[in-house]
């Protein structure tokens, strides 16, 4: 994918930044509630597309550029992103926990892909699409995004977590595992060097 095809799509993937706003004003139960409404309307999209080739074609056609090459008879980037954003939210209900997670995908992803298209050379043993560099660019952005949700060394080794999350070869898609395996790293970091 070229840089700006990358660009194009982290864009559109920085629509978590929505659900981010609304996780952040509205009471928990009300978030959980729209997004689970939200989840199960994409996933019927998602399963009319996958069994209507035509559907498929005109969805591609209309949001050209944001795909991978493997999610056209696939589960899409967007299904996954919200279904990770939302188990995260069902799961961990510290919102200084949610709110970096959430954040490790949407800033840490997007510099993770931009920096590693821009200036990466040296790729991961195990993730040859991935790049130190990359990682490099979501640890950073990561713990500066945490930082304001919990202590200094929690937000640094959490990005770190973060970026090593990303860099993996994971099932599914990446955009399911960052927030939720993200929130996991930050709750047990959070208890033994929060306070």
């Amino acid at each position: 994918m070229s840089l700006r095809n990358e660009l194009k799509r982290k864009l559109f993937h920085n629509l978590s930044l929505f659900y981010m706003g609304i996780y952040w004003v509205f009471p928990r139960a009300v978030s959980l509630s729209l997004f689970g409404i939200v989840l199960l309307l994409l996933g019927a999209i998602e399963f009319i597309r996958l069994r209507r080739p035509e559907i498929n074609a005109w969805l591609l056609q209309k949001f050209g550029g944001i795909h991978r090459e493997n999610e056209v008879m696939t589960l899409s980037g967007i299904f996954w992103t919200l279904l990770g954003c939302w188990l995260t939210m069902v799961v961990f209900t510290n919102k200084n926990i949610v709110m970096p997670a959430l954040g490790f995908l949407v800033f840490g992803d997007t510099f993770a892909a931009l920096g590693g298209k821009k200036w990466g050379k040296h790729f991961w043993e195990n993730n040859p699409v991935k790049t130190w560099e990359g990682s490099g660019c979501f640890a950073a952005i990561s713990a500066a995004w945490a930082i304001f949700f919990v202590r200094w060394p929690v937000a640094i080794l959490g990005g770190l977590s973060g970026a090593w999350i990303e860099s993996q070869t994971l099932p599914w898609n990446d955009n399911f595992w960052i927030p939720l395996l993200s929130g996991a790293a930050l709750s047990v970091l959070n208890l033994v060097l929060g306070r």
